[in-house]
């Protein structure tokens, strides 16, 4: 049988989503079916897989997706990328998510390089970004999906896109998140370059497939997973996600980090920097 609507749905109510419920989705549209299977549907299944999600959580849930874009200033003297605009800029993170933030009633963040869309309800409120925010600020949507008691979905990817990792970093105040600039559409239209506090820059081990990461956040249980067509979902909590990796990161401060190597000055740094500021948070 086919990929359908039907199919989705039941599993992700396999998963133990439910009406009411918060979720936070990091997608990879190929991995639902074989391509010859995809072209059958409308979009290759990305509205199938939204609508999906809409439907098992209901007027009364919120379903979020990431819309990060490529806007990072890159140097020059004049912006040589994107300039960020929501209701323009296009999302760099897969097929699903540009249809997501173009849909009606969809409401776009405004972080000039890692805005997030979010339809149902509050998502007016759930999408508000302080004016003084970081990247992954503790008063904004990242914020929420703690507060809210909110899920994190992985259909068909894994903790290589779990950005609610850079929102543990954020929250711990690692110290390897620098500001960066960013460009942004300005109130007369023209690109402004903007600061943006905190931002994920340099290599991570949890970037790997089989990364130190990975393997605490399967070894935790905390992670639920069902095969949707042939896409693997997990769905874990984001309040276990950011206690298991925080536990993790305190026990080994440098989970989230590569090994040292002499081709990577930066990766370097950033372990003795992090080592240091783990020693202060236990008092040690």
């Amino acid at each position: 049988m086919g990929i359908t609507l039907e199919t989705v749905k039941a599993g992700l109510r396999e998963l133990g989503l439910a009406k009411g419920d918060v979720v936070l989705v990091h997608s990879d549209l190929r991995t639902l079916a074989p391509a010859r299977e995809l072209i059958k549907i409308a979009h290759c299944g990305a509205d199938l897989v939204i609508d999906a999600f809409l439907e098992t959580v209901g007027r009364e849930g919120l379903v979020v997706f990431p819309t990060f874009t490529k806007t990072y200033d890159l140097g020059e003297p004049v912006y040589t990328g994107l300039v960020f605009d929501p209701k323009e800029t296009p999302s760099r993170v897969g097929s699903i998510t540009n249809l997501f933030w173009r849909r009606p009633g969809a409401v776009r963040g405004t972080h000039p390089t890692h805005s997030i869309a979010a339809i149902g309800a509050k998502a007016d409120e759930f999408c508000r970004e302080p004016l003084d925010s970081t990247t992954f600020d503790r008063r904004g949507p990242w914020g929420r999906m703690f507060d809210w008691d909110g899920y994190i979905c992985f259909f068909g990817t894994d903790n290589r896109t779990n950005t609610t990792v850079h929102a543990v970093e954020d929250w711990m105040d690692l110290p390897y998140m620098p500001d960066r600039f960013a460009w942004v559409k300005g109130p007369d239209g023209e690109p402004t370059k903007v600061l943006c506090r905190k931002a994920p820059v340099g290599p991570r081990d949890f970037y790997r497939k089989d990364s130190k990461a990975q393997k605490v956040l399967d070894a935790s249980g905390i992670l639920r997973r069902a095969r949707i067509g042939q896409a693997e979902v997990a769905l874990m909590t984001v309040r276990e996600c950011h206690r298991v990796l925080r536990e993790a990161i305190l026990a080994d401060p440098c989970l989230l980090l590569k090994e040292e190597s002499p081709d990577d000055p930066w990766t370097t740094e950033a372990r003795a920097k992090t080592i240091e500021h783990v020693r202060t948070m236990l008092g040690q």
